[in-house]
């Protein structure tokens, strides 16, 4: 029979009580320092974008463009087969050549038989006729000219250009397809100039300052141009009926090389603080959701954690405010899971 060590029972005590023992990290009930914000997400968008459309119809000869490449000004996107239109361009321009000279033929009978009326060698019923026949003339050879000038401009669209700088971000149809007027082919956007659009709550939007610094941080860009100061920014003049949120745009500065539409951002928007209102922050580490509880562990006299309820309000960095439930300066568990194991 295997006798135990009263020294080895008496170890074993100590080894728990000092587990036990080990305390817990924590912190205070924290009062604002400095100005008030709030933390809100948005995405980044260009603030020129575009979606090319064709004008006319034809098959697709060309795309010499593909997603990512940047064009310039002017730089072919897609052409669409021109040969009927140079064809009609080619007879408007013979129908305007035939109608010129009906024009002149017209022109000189005209002033021969007012020539003629004069000397009273005609009636004036035949005059009339002659000026009738001149007048036709001029208008069917205005006509003419403007059918031929549509059909140059016709032949024209069949380029379809960037209308400027950019980077072409979509490619929508194939050589082959057939284009369609208004149907879209190639959408693209200018690189040069971005902007961050968030969403803040109606109820915080009369407390954003109309002068201040908004802190944007844009996480997928580069370190240069991760974190950036704005001082422009736009609230738009309406309000979503489902979100009750409101849409404020924030101009970027301009030539950023690494951020891109569609990437996720957060804004920290500077606000006016309410006068006579204390405002308490805690971390929100220490918090600890259950369901529909929203609660953290407070020290009481003894150290030892107690859960409360409270109510939250907007998140600032690291930190939450705190509406109701704690104290300023009581102090709470950093760590709720350790708090809820602690004996």
């Amino acid at each position: 029979m295997i006798k135990s060590s009263p020294w080895k029972f008496v170890l074993l005590l100590g080894l728990s009580t000092l587990a036990n023992a080990t305390p817990l990290v924590t912190t205070k009930v924290s009062q604002t320092s400095g100005e008030s914000t709030a933390t809100v997400e948005g995405v980044v968008e260009a603030v020129k974008t575009s979606l090319i459309s064709s004008q006319v119809t034809g098959s697709i000869t060309a795309i010499p463009v593909k997603v990512g490449y940047y064009v310039k000004a002017g730089q072919l996107l897609a052409r669409v087969d021109a040969r009927m239109a140079t064809q009609q361009a080619l007879s408007n321009q013979a129908q305007t050549s035939a109608a010129q000279a009906q024009l002149d033929a017209a022109s000189k009978e005209y002033e021969r038989k007012r020539h003629l009326f004069e000397k009273q060698y005609i009636s004036q019923a035949a005059l009339d006729r002659a000026e009738s026949d001149y007048k036709t003339a001029v208008a069917q050879t205005k006509s003419q000219l403007a059918q031929a000038g549509i059909a140059g401009v016709q032949s024209g669209l069949h380029s379809i250009n960037a209308p400027y700088a950019g980077v072409v971000s979509e490619v929508l149809v194939e050589a082959g397809d057939m284009a369609l007027p208004g149907q879209p082919l190639v959408r693209m956007y200018d690189a040069s100039e971005m902007r961050v659009v968030v969403n803040v709550p109606q109820s915080q939007l009369a407390l954003i300052k109309q002068q201040g610094t908004v802190k944007v941080v844009v996480g997928a860009a580069k370190m240069a141009e991760n974190t950036l100061n704005i001082t422009q920014y736009a609230v738009l003049p309406t309000v979503d009926p489902i979100t009750n949120t409101v849409k404020l745009r924030l101009a970027l500065p301009k030539n950023l090389k690494t951020i891109a539409p569609g990437m996720f951002a957060r804004a920290t928007l500077p606000l006016n603080s309410e006068e006579g209102k204390v405002q308490l922050y805690i971390p929100i580490k220490a918090v600890i959701k259950r369901s529909e509880l929203v609660a953290v562990y407070v020290l009481d006299a003894k150290g030892r954690p107690q859960l409360r309820q409270v109510k939250l309000g907007r998140v600032q960095g690291e930190n939450v405010e705190v509406f109701a439930g704690l104290q300023l300066g009581e102090t709470l568990a950093e760590d709720p899971i350790a708090a809820a194991n602690y004996k």
